[in-house]
């Protein structure tokens, strides 16, 4: 008697324990959609500080001075200034070491609740993308008070910046705001008054800066738009291969060759470039001009090779059906409890296998957009760009939401088939189990769809 009353007492500890997590699964996102508020208001402060120091900018957002050839560039033509600024390894980094070589410039700070997790994620993903490429990033932090370089040590390691590819400078406040208003001609300014709560500081650009070798500004891209981060890929690719051409050009030497004989032509250099120019297009795919300037072919294929490491729409509408078909699932399963409590068996019956019957379909579909996004972006998933306290709580209810999930088709399958079968009281012991797992897993992936692509930071 004792022994059956300890194995009753197991499915209600199991319940109370799920529970509990939903508990906190739901604090954590009510605390999380207002940050998401305040993120929402510092954006558009944000873009009512960048309206000001660039009128060409449209009221929608758009730039309308696209136009670089024609219009010209709007930041200084001699460059940057000359800066000193301390890097993460506590090396000094000034303007001439980075000349030589493209680099791409951003400014965020490390306690930011805003979009500068989302920032720091483009930056990987370049370090990714582009990691056989000859350039530079470079994050600047626009709260050097509080980063430090030990600070942004441990920064750099939570989103894996490469210490040879992408440096961290800080150094005093006043120095770096100067640079990014006077050089990149970008808006920051600190946040005063009822504005300032924490991980709003300060309130700055989320544009990244283009800086060509010679330390002169190319151009800005938003790194909330993916489609100007594609177009900066290919912009950086452009300057590191311009550059590359450049160098080959100077070390190759002309040779002296024969001159013909009189009264006869030279075939030699002719069928050099011939054979050259095929051996190119047999092996590269394609060939390339000697002009500076790309041709419309040679862009063309560069662009396809950019958008390659973009997964179409309709792979990145999958998450959205996902979380839906979880939120479906956990409506249904409150449903089919409501119904046999009341003794409606029939309704019951149909209710459950509606729910696993879309179960399954979640299960097709999360497996296709994880092989999809493999199979498009080098990537099987995506990285959470939440920082501070939020990541322990993130992957608390991804880890549990995992392991339960592995086990929901094995146990809905075996109470569905005791029920069909109408063995009423087996049917009716692993149902304790197999309910509480089965509802957390369908209300648990809703909130981590919400945190992982609705939060501050996430694309």
């Amino acid at each position: 008697m004792n022994e059956n009353q300890s194995i009753r007492r197991i499915p209600r500890i199991l319940i109370l324990m799920l529970w509990v997590l939903v508990a906190i699964s739901a604090i954590a996102t009510w605390k999380l959609k207002s940050q998401s508020d305040l993120a929402l208001k510092k954006i558009e402060s944000e873009k009512a500080a960048a309206a000001k120091s660039d009128p060409d900018k449209a009221p929608n957002g758009t730039n309308n001075n696209t136009d670089k050839v024609s219009k010209g560039p709007i930041w200084p033509e001699e460059g940057i200034e000359d800066f000193s600024l301390t890097e993460r390894s506590g090396r000094k980094v000034t303007k001439k070491d980075l000349l030589g070589k493209p680099w791409v410039a951003c400014f965020v700070f490390t306690r930011c609740a805003g979009p500068c997790p989302r920032v720091s994620g483009q930056f990987y993903q370049l370090q990714k993308d582009l990691k056989d490429t000859d350039f530079k990033l470079v994050t600047i932090t626009v709260d050097p008070k509080n980063d430090t370089p030990e600070v942004l040590s441990r920064y750099a390691e939570s989103v894996g910046a490469d210490p040879e590819k992408w440096l961290f400078l800080t150094g005093d406040q006043k120095d770096i705001f100067h640079l990014i208003e006077k050089s990149f001609l970008m808006p920051v300014q600190e946040n005063t008054g009822p504005a300032r709560k924490p991980g709003f500081e300060v309130i700055h650009t989320t544009n990244v800066m283009l800086v060509d070798k010679d330390g002169r500004v190319l151009g800005k891209y938003n790194a909330v738009n993916d489609a100007e981060m594609a177009a900066l890929r290919k912009a950086v690719r452009e300057q590191v291969d311009s550059e590359t051409k450049k160098k080959e050009k100077q070390e190759a030497k002309p040779k002296q060759a024969t001159p013909p004989k009189a009264g006869m032509i030279s075939l030699t250099p002719l069928l050099t470039h011939q054979i050259s120019d095929r051996l190119s297009a047999l092996f590269l795919s394609q060939t390339e001009p000697e002009a500076e300037e790309p041709t419309a072919a040679a862009a063309a294929v560069e662009e396809n090779q950019v958008e390659a490491k973009q997964a179409p729409d309709w792979v990145l509408q999958l998450p959205t059906v996902n979380a839906v078909l979880n939120g479906l699932a956990t409506i249904l399963l409150i449903l089919g409890y409501s119904f046999i409590r009341k003794g409606e068996k029939e309704k019951h019956k149909k209710t459950m296998l509606t729910a696993f019957g879309t179960s399954i379909l979640f299960l097709v579909f999360y497996l296709l957009y994880h092989f999809a996004l493999q199979s498009y972006t080098g990537n099987a998933s995506r990285k959470f760009e939440g920082e501070g306290p939020i990541r322990p709580v993130y992957y608390f209810i991804l880890i549990t939401h995992v392991i339960l999930a592995a086990s929901v088709p094995l146990l809905a399958w075996i109470t569905i088939r005791r029920g069909l079968k109408k063995q009423w009281e087996a049917h009716r012991r692993i149902a304790k189990i197999t309910f509480p797992i089965w509802l957390y897993v369908s209300i648990t992936g809703v909130i981590i769809y919400f945190m992982l692509y609705h939060l501050p930071g996430a694309a």
